[in-house]
């Protein structure tokens, strides 16, 4: 499971028989020298049940859907239907705290009138199969019930009438999801990755510089500005500058291979306070005055996907490491030039 616990980025060679415009020289040379200093990881979270409040981590371990631990489960209603904080009445699913220990999944929430947490050992428990909805999947697919026991505890903490609490089983078998408002094909030789049950992919980055500059915007139209937690990434970088993440292809992050795949367009979610649970317009108004692109995708962040044969046997992330970025998107790249740059 997850553990727990209290040199300049690369560039691609240009190999003698390029032939290099100077145009294209011109912005190479532009973007090389916008990266100040080393990019580092800032800020790892998992979150164990989908929609429920982030883990952060000092280190976690990638497979290749996602970090252990991470989307494992979700909250189905009494239909089979996937639990969102999209829906108003279900927003206290936010303040459903998971921490993962060993095989144990302790469960705590203000919301719960005597503050008892529930712990959930997954290896343990008898579970039985049961037909779900999944955002973002077509079809109904079988994921595992964990009994009426955490079911009880759930519908007390999210007043959610006959929700259950269902995840992952040995046979789970799902791939990450092209999001067609975006353009951009999975990066693998069958077009297909697997994912957890997360939305579109099985990891997201974000940059510290693009949260600061959109909150210089939001002060600046005198509006509150807004934390990492409305995005609710896995990475969390620093060492770029406003909305460069754009720019990359492929990283590197301790022996993790990553592509830079798919913008991650985003939705009402960004919206809830994750502390007063209250919805506003922001940050999605100020996003679509600046970061909104064709089909009406607002961005923030960048999903990732390992490279095949990526991830080194045992290898970890953990906070503080070095981000080697190994290719950029020549498209994104002049892209981000032009808007940013």
């Amino acid at each position: 499971m997850v553990i727990r616990s209290g040199a300049s980025p690369l560039i691609p060679a240009i190999t003698a028989a390029a032939i290099v415009t100077v145009t294209s020289y011109y912005l190479w040379k532009r973007v090389k020298s916008s990266v100040t200093g080393v990019v580092t990881v800032a800020e790892l979270n998992v979150y164990p049940v989908k929609s429920c409040s982030e883990l952060t981590l000092d280190t976690a371990t990638p497979t290749p859907r996602g970090f252990e631990g991470d989307r494992i489960a979700q909250i189905i209603d009494k239909n089979g239907k996937y639990c969102t904080p999209r829906d108003k009445d279900k927003t206290k699913l936010f303040h459903v705290q998971v921490e993962i220990w060993g095989d144990a999944l302790l469960f705590k929430s203000r919301h719960v009138a005597d503050g008892e947490p529930f712990e959930l050992d997954v290896k343990k428990t008898k579970t039985t199969p049961k037909s779900a909805e999944v955002l973002m999947v077509p079809d109904n697919i079988t994921l595992q019930d964990y009994g009426d026991e955490v079911a009880a505890w759930f519908e007390k903490a999210t007043g959610i009438p006959g929700c259950r609490l269902t995840g992952i089983g040995s046979d789970f078998d799902r791939s990450s999801q092209v999001n067609a408002d975006q353009g951009e094909a999975i990066p693998s030789d069958d077009g297909r990755a697997p994912v957890s049950l997360a939305d579109e992919a099985p990891y997201l980055l974000t940059n510290l510089s693009s949260l600061a500059d959109l909150n210089k915007r939001l002060k600046a139209n005198g509006k509150a500005p807004v934390d990492m937690r409305r995005f609710r990434p896995n990475i969390v970088i620093r060492g770029l500058k406003p909305w460069e993440e754009d720019t990359l292809k492929r990283i590197r992050i301790n022996h993790v291979e990553f592509w830079v795949w798919q913008r991650c367009g985003r939705c009402g979610m960004t919206t809830i306070d994750r502390d007063t649970l209250e919805r506003g317009p922001e940050p999605l108004a100020t996003l679509s005055t600046f970061r909104e692109r064709a089909k009406g995708m607002r961005n923030f962040g960048m999903h990732l996907i390992p490279v095949e044969d990526g991830i080194a046997d045992g290898a970890t992330i953990t906070v503080d490491d070095e981000v080697e970025i190994l290719e950029y998107d020549e498209e994104r790249r002049k892209e981000w030039l032009q808007l940013f740059g």
